[in-house]
């Protein structure tokens, strides 16, 4: 996890005296490779942490990253996900009554929550917690990677689906000090469980129970 990343990073700069990278992140590929870059430099990192911006993030042409040379040019349409780490601000945008989304450890974290919460949601009317919204989210990538998402917030009139996809990057929390941006071009499926007891579905929904989920 980053975390861990960042905290041996930590221990071995102080071993060494030198300060740990002002941010680090990692780019994760259709390809299935992954990328990772820092920057130490505080002006440097401040100026990155501001254009990581995702309403801009995967649609404003390519990304090129680098310190002059090399260089690396990346296709945004082939990126599925950054993970950043690092005390600055970073900027987060959550489509509305979503309030809070959050990067699961692995799957048995989701499972763990799943078997608790599934329950509860389903006497969620009885329970008189119509207003609230909570999902767990299973994304699909087209390289066979899987991220896993809690969502946190309050249910509105528009649709379930727009809620979590409806936006130009998923945002999500990764720990205290890092942000997850997921590219929702690259999602080739979103397996969503929700506490919303109705759900007003997009038009051309394909009306059928799963066989196998």
């Amino acid at each position: 996890m980053l975390g861990f990343e960042l905290l041996k990073e930590q221990a071995q700069a102080q071993a060494l005296n030198t300060p740990p990278p002002a941010i680090r992140f990692r780019v994760h590929r259709t390809d299935g490779k992954t990328g990772t870059y820092s920057q130490g430099d505080a002006r440097r990192a401040s100026a990155l942490a501001a254009r990581l911006d995702p309403e801009k993030i995967f649609g404003s042409g390519p990304i090129v990253i680098g310190v002059l040379n090399p260089f690396s040019i990346l296709s945004p349409d082939d990126v599925c996900w950054v993970e950043v780490e690092t005390a600055l601000p970073m900027k987060q945008i959550h489509p509305e009554g979503v309030e809070r989304v959050v990067k699961l450890a692995d799957r048995a974290e989701y499972e763990q929550i799943l078997e608790r919460q599934w329950p509860l949601w389903r006497k969620a009317h009885s329970l008189g917690r119509e207003g609230l919204l909570e999902a767990l989210v299973e994304l699909s990538f087209r390289g066979g990677e899987v991220l896993y998402l809690r969502v946190l917030g309050t249910r509105t009139e528009i649709p379930l689906v727009e809620s979590i996809l409806g936006v130009p990057a998923i945002t999500a929390r990764i720990g205290e000090t890092g942000v997850l941006y997921v590219n929702p071009k690259c999602i080739v499926r979103a397996r969503v469980y929700h506490s919303s007891g109705e759900v007003s579905y997009p038009d051309g929904l394909w009306f059928a129970e799963a066989d196998d989920i």
